[in-house]
């Protein structure tokens, strides 16, 4: 009996029988893969499986983008997050997104029409927030502003953004003027300062007294294991919450 494969498989379609040097090439290749597969470690398994998840991996290039957000957020919020970079004629406001274009044409730099107060008889002689549609402030990048300490440690006043004149609340303010996108940002960094200390804090508590109770074990150990349990009971929110209080903006 022959050992040619029969042309009318449907396995084999697409497939040119001619060229028998291709079965061994695909032969080859099955052989690699599953060595490349039974050699690969496990970061390598659960990376290519991750890979594979559209998902994930848009949820992981949110997730560095919001990192790398928080880590230079002193360089990319355009205004100091606390009452000393607030706007005290602009409470409660809406936010400014930055076009190019208006009633008035376009412009290749992006723009906002600047917010104005007013007070007139028209107004009751109240003083009234409306938008200038007549006038244009302009976008400028890297602008002196507010000093600050990238890291604690780098001394600057360059920003990412800006305007030439007046101020830009991508976000809005709150009820104290304050810039909601630069508190946004810091609130990040902050976010990321308290789950770092705190992981550093339980890694230490946990290698100490687990080595203790490990090395002496008894009626030691059991002890230990009471208060650990006594500790656990306590909420994690409320503790990173008053550390987060200690931390500086």
């Amino acid at each position: 009996m022959s050992n040619m494969p029969d042309p009318t498989d449907p396995k084999l379609a697409g497939i040119n029988i001619s060229n028998p040097t291709q079965f061994g090439a695909e032969g080859d290749n099955d052989r690699h893969a599953k060595e490349a597969y039974f050699t690969a470690s496990q970061g390598q398994l659960i990376w290519a499986r991750f890979k594979k998840q559209r998902a994930a991996m848009i949820a992981a290039f949110f997730l560095v983008f919001l990192i790398f957000s928080g880590l230079f957020a002193p360089f990319l919020s355009p205004y100091d997050p606390t009452v000393a970079g607030r706007n005290k004629d602009y409470t409660n406001g809406a936010p400014q997104i930055p076009q190019f274009c208006d009633k008035n044409g376009c412009s290749l730099r992006p723009f906002i029409h600047p917010v104005e107060r007013e007070r007139s008889l028209a107004t009751n002689f109240r003083w009234v927030t409306k938008i200038n549609e007549d006038k244009r402030s302009y976008l400028t990048f890297l602008p002196k502003g507010d000093a600050y300490k990238l890291f604690g440690v780098i001394k600057s006043d360059r920003h990412l953004f800006g305007l030439e004149e007046g101020k830009i609340h991508v976000f809005g303010t709150d009820e104290d003027g304050q810039d909601i996108f630069s508190r946004t940002l810091h609130a990040i960094w902050t976010s990321l300062q308290v789950g770092t200390i705190g992981v550093l804090i339980a890694f230490v508590l946990a290698l100490i007294i687990g080595g203790v109770s490990g090395y002496y074990g008894g009626w030691l150990d059991s002890v230990i294991q009471m208060i650990t349990d006594a500790f656990r009971t306590v909420p994690a929110i409320p503790l990173f919450m008053a550390v987060a209080a200690f931390m500086p903006p």
